[in-house]
């Protein structure tokens, strides 16, 4: 109770972040359901007020570009639903038998901050006035960034499913590449031209086939092919 006293700069919602992580700590040594119960509860709530709720960025005034409260405030969230994960996973967190587990929704959560926190910063970094807005075509660099920074997150999103052997996060990975390689052959190839346009391609181009090298030879794979 005594963090969320202070409550400018999101602080109330980064208490209940990390007080739910807490409580997922603690219920890995006394297992009552209502501590997960209330862990999900305040992790969901976090998860709500930064992603459904609009009114966020007007909460605060923006600061410094890059280093300010949206960077902070979302990683630290993103990581405590990260961790309480991690502590779930070793232990009964089924809210409903019917229900997936606690510790896989919530590691979904998590990426789903971060790739929000990606998107706030490049609109923050690219904003004139004294609110960020999310918005195409505004300026060609501008519209690059988003794609240069969804390509760099599908790979990295690619990497780690691959290492924690996780289906659902590489589905998402190859997702995500596959819509930003459609953005930019759709989108952003029309504003380009001459070797900015030959540039953009040719790393397109490599980006794919790391892409399609990491899918054969770590996920579609089979036991023979490795022998």
């Amino acid at each position: 109770m005594a963090i969320p006293l202070q409550l400018n700069h999101q602080w109330i919602t980064i208490g209940w972040a990390l007080e739910g992580a807490a409580l997922a700590w603690v219920y890995r040594r006394i297992p009552h359901k209502g501590l997960l119960c209330w862990s999900f509860a305040l992790l969901a709530a976090v998860f709500a007020r930064l992603a459904f709720n609009p009114e966020v960025f007007g909460y605060e005034p923006r600061g410094l570009r890059i280093f300010n409260w949206y960077l902070y405030t979302y990683m630290t969230c993103a990581a405590a639903m990260f961790m309480a994960a991690w502590w779930f996973a070793k232990t009964e967190d089924r809210l409903i038998p019917v229900l997936p587990r606690t510790s896989a929704v919530l590691p979904a959560a998590g990426v789903i901050l971060l790739f929000l926190l990606l998107n706030i910063e490049i609109a923050d970094f690219y904003a004139t006035g004294s609110a960020i807005a999310f918005r195409f075509g505004v300026t060609l660099a501008q519209d690059l960034t988003y794609t240069i920074g969804w390509l760099i997150f599908g790979l990295l999103l690619l990497t780690t499913g691959i290492y924690l052997h996780s289906r659902p996060g590489r589905v998402t990975a190859v997702a995500l590449i596959a819509i930003t390689a459609c953005k930019a052959f759709l989108y952003d190839m029309g504003s380009l031209g001459g070797l900015y346009r030959v540039g953009s391609l040719v790393g397109l181009a490599v980006s794919l086939s790391l892409v399609a090298l990491a899918l054969q030879k770590f996920v579609l794979q089979t036991p023979q092919d490795s022998e």
